[in-house]
């Protein structure tokens, strides 16, 4: 996967609610950790573009091209 970028949902928990949002990441890292989760909240290419905060954080999935952030 070096250097291509995958789309990942990310959820999080907030204020008695929840929030998601789908962000573009790279995905070169991904092969190095066991679950997605981990990557995401882990690898340094993902941490140098975005902001992840891990303590909120409560799921992660692959997206396609043609799903939507709400979607």
């Amino acid at each position: 996967m070096s250097g291509e970028r995958i789309r990942v949902r990310v959820l999080y928990a907030a204020g008695g609610g929840y929030h998601s949002e789908v962000l573009s990441v790279p995905g070169g890292g991904l092969s190095e950790h066991e679950r997605l989760i981990d990557f995401i909240r882990e690898d340094p290419a993902v941490a140098a573009e975005c902001y992840i905060d891990a303590e909120r954080l409560c799921s992660a999935q692959i997206v396609g091209d043609d799903d939507t952030e709400n979607g």
